[in-house]
């Protein structure tokens, strides 16, 4: 089973790859274009803070057992270590 916090690191991962792509002249042009059409309806790291925060407020009214928060909005800097473009933002 898939933790709040591994999908939320994995989502914003996988933007901070695309933008690690899209900028690098290490690979050719077709496939920095691609990242960055990818990248441009990607949510952001303030997009993803939002929906987290929003479903944390969520459960804590409704309290169940049966829905927990599917993102978690504990952003750890270091998930972004690898990615010298850091996270992907507006």
């Amino acid at each position: 089973m898939t933790m709040p916090e591994e999908r939320t690191r994995n989502v914003l991962q996988a933007g901070a790859f695309l933008k690690e792509l899209a900028a690098s002249k290490a690979v050719p042009k077709q496939v920095r274009e691609e990242a960055y059409r990818l990248l441009r309806h990607y949510p952001t790291l303030s997009d993803i803070e939002a929906i987290a925060q929003h479903e944390e407020e969520l459960w804590q009214r409704t309290q169940s057992f049966f829905r927990t928060p599917y993102l978690t909005s504990e952003i750890n800097p270091d998930w972004f270590r690898g990615y010298p473009q850091g996270p992907h933002r507006l």
